[in-house]
């Protein structure tokens, strides 16, 4: 029989709320990142110059065919000898979450981009509007319009992503929960099936609202 109500203290419910804490600070401050980085690489991809849109396809390539816990490992451990610069674990892993997410973010928000009509762009340039105008005023807003049901999901990806971060020692949800499981009652299964649980209920409310976003775009 499992003994629950140490797993229900105040003291471990709040040590494990801190480790969520520390989850939902990778997810949005590395999809920040991304989506900031993943404008630019859309952009970039969809130029006509080829110095221009060669890089940028050759990141989004690389990147893509990196596996995440491979391109963490990188970051952490190679940027001391490489750069000269010691990172903190979560440094590490925002770094990493961000170049990872970017190159998968830039597909979608291009795929949004070729989505546009190009008689809009037009109408905009025939009224005067630079190319950087029509990008931010016509092209930029309707992309996200368009491709903001793929980003949540994306996003989803992204939170079930960061508890990759425990090998590097993150403090994050699974890391504490690790510390749980290995201490007096040494009971892992009652702690991974909250934790599981509190990744269900943040990802079902966020696919929710991926579905509102969905049915409000085709309206």
């Amino acid at each position: 029989m499992f003994e629950l109500d140490w797993l229900l203290r105040g003291s471990i419910l709040l040590f494990l709320l801190k480790g969520f804490g520390v989850t939902l600070a990778l997810a949005f401050l590395s999809g920040a990142i991304a989506f900031c980085l993943a404008i630019f690489l859309a952009a970039a991809r969809t130029s006509r110059s080829p110095f221009i849109s060669l890089p940028a396809a050759g990141y989004i390539e690389l990147v893509r065919a990196l596996p995440l816990m491979l391109l963490i490992f990188g970051v952490f451990f190679l940027s001391k000898p490489f750069l000269g610069i010691a990172l903190t674990p979560f440094q590490a892993g925002i770094i990493a979450l961000s170049a990872f997410m970017a190159a998968l973010l830039a597909e979608t928000l291009r795929a949004g981009l070729n989505s546009i009509e190009k008689g809009l762009i037009e109408a905009g340039k025939s009224q005067g509007l630079s190319s950087v105008q029509v990008f931010r005023l016509i092209q930029f807003p309707l992309m996200v319009r368009r491709m903001a049901p793929a980003l949540v999901s994306q996003f989803i990806a992204l939170l079930k992503a960061t508890s990759l971060t425990v090998v590097i020692g993150v403090p994050e949800l699974l890391d504490r929960a690790t510390v749980l499981s290995n201490r007096p009652p040494f009971q892992p299964l009652p702690v991974y099936l909250l934790i599981a649980f509190a990744f269900f209920a943040t990802n079902y409310l966020l696919s929710l609202f991926s579905n509102w976003l969905q049915k409000r775009a085709e309206k």
